[in-house]
């Protein structure tokens, strides 16, 4: 009985829907379009794509998948990269003023050069994965390793 009940519990009160990405806006960064400001790309797969130098100023990255992004020199002040996978990304030098990564997976993805000082979210834990090197300013009170 108690099964039964477990599974009437979760019919009546479904889990949120996970964020959709506009499927133009996939489909542009996918072709190497590198500017998309205020694109909802919340839970895309854009893994291995690069929009290097490009203008994403306000995207919703949120759950998305963007390992292996090549996104340094690009605009993403005040990008919502929100539970994105960033794992081995490329933001040297990316501009992350109020950009939010509250529960992003930061695994080997490199800030060499980033000002991080003005981005929202980051833990010491998280930064530890990540590496960055001289020239990145971590936020008040966190630290970066050096990448190797």
């Amino acid at each position: 009985m108690p099964i039964l009940l477990a599974m009437m519990i979760a019919m009546a009160h479904p889990a949120p829907a996970l964020p959709q990405a506009d499927p133009a806006a996939v489909a542009s960064i996918r072709a190497g379009e590198h500017d998309c400001p205020h694109c909802n790309l919340a839970g895309a797969d854009l893994n291995n794509t690069c929009v290097k130098a490009g203008n994403l100023e306000g995207a919703d990255f949120e759950g998305a998948n963007l390992t292996l992004m090549c996104m340094s020199y690009a605009n993403f002040k005040d990008a919502n990269f929100r539970g994105a996978d960033l794992a081995a990304a490329n933001l040297a030098h990316a501009k992350l003023e109020g950009a939010d990564f509250t529960g992003a997976d930061l695994t080997i993805t490199s800030f060499k050069g980033a000002d991080l000082t003005k981005a929202v979210g980051l833990t010491q834990a998280q930064l530890n994965q990540a590496c960055g090197d001289a020239e990145t300013k971590a936020p008040a009170g966190l630290t970066i390793p050096v990448c190797k």
